[in-house]
């Protein structure tokens, strides 16, 4: 069973992850945040800028780190927008130039000077709080994603749906533009009504292939932060993860851990 695993982080934790070739084909690392408000908080419509510790995730990092697993296929995601209610996406003006700020903005981070070089495949959309209407949010992700793999910046992109905003926002933006999203990574942690048992887990997957999308693009996404244990517990994702990945043929799961989310608060 070869399979694809994602870390979400914002230091070089994935560094003190076991990996082995022998069940895994790839591995993804997720950086959190980019995020498109400044120091301040304040909305910057579109200007994107990094939340990840940029002094552990390094060039040097990756390198290193791709070097030590040549048998695994590393690559490196940027996660735009942030978990909770904080830092919504909101568009300050027009889709327009919050599209061409963005765009704009993610080139820059994504094709820095050779030297802060992260070698990024793909953006990874995660907004848990959307401040704005289903149709504007498909436009403005949608063209952005277009812009950045028609101007080769990018290969891949994956969007991160949550029960909440699955149908009118998710869904929505995959059925438009489905033919450039090539993930996607659903976050059970955030489901109405917690999931106590591995076959509830493996249930809910099955009617999201049913009803949204393909077996083939679907991961099974996880957070192991403490305050989300309430509603999935390690072990139950455990089993119902390893049952999807086994027996229904998913592609892939994700993890968020650590507690580095407290630590991103503090560095904003």
């Amino acid at each position: 069973m070869l399979s694809i695993f994602r870390q979400y982080t914002f230091d070089d934790s994935f560094q003190q992850v076991f990996i082995s070739s022998k069940f895994l084909k790839e591995y993804q690392i997720a950086l959190t945040f980019a995020t498109d408000y400044d120091q301040n908080n304040i909305p910057s419509n579109g200007i994107f800028r990094p939340t990840w510790d940029t002094t552990k995730i390094t060039p040097e990092s990756i390198i290193n780190f791709k070097k030590q697993h040549p048998n695994v296929n590393i690559k490196v995601y940027i996660s735009i927008g942030n978990r909770g209610t904080k830092f919504p996406f909101s568009p300050q003006s027009t889709n327009k130039s919050w599209i061409l700020n963005a765009t704009q903005s993610l080139t820059n981070i994504i094709k820095n000077k050779e030297d802060s070089n992260l070698q990024v495949d793909g953006i990874d959309v995660l907004y848990e709080q959307i401040d704005a209407s289903p149709v504007d949010f498909v436009e403005c992700i949608g063209q952005l994603i277009k812009n950045l793999k028609e101007n080769g910046v990018i290969k891949e992109a994956s969007i991160s749906p949550s029960f909440g905003l699955n149908k009118e926002y998710y869904f929505l933006l995959y059925k438009t533009y489905f033919y450039l999203i090539d993930w996607v990574d659903y976050q059970f942690q955030n489901e109405v009504f917690p999931i106590f048992a591995p076959n509830k887990l493996v249930e809910i997957y099955d009617e999201l292939v049913k009803e949204f999308y393909p077996r083939k693009k679907l991961f099974a996404g996880y957070s192991a932060e403490n305050e989300d244990w309430a509603t999935l517990s390690p072990i139950v994702f455990f089993l119902g993860g390893m049952d999807i990945l086994k027996k229904r043929r998913g592609p892939g799961i994700s993890i968020h851990y650590h507690n580095y989310y407290q630590q991103n608060s503090n560095n904003e």
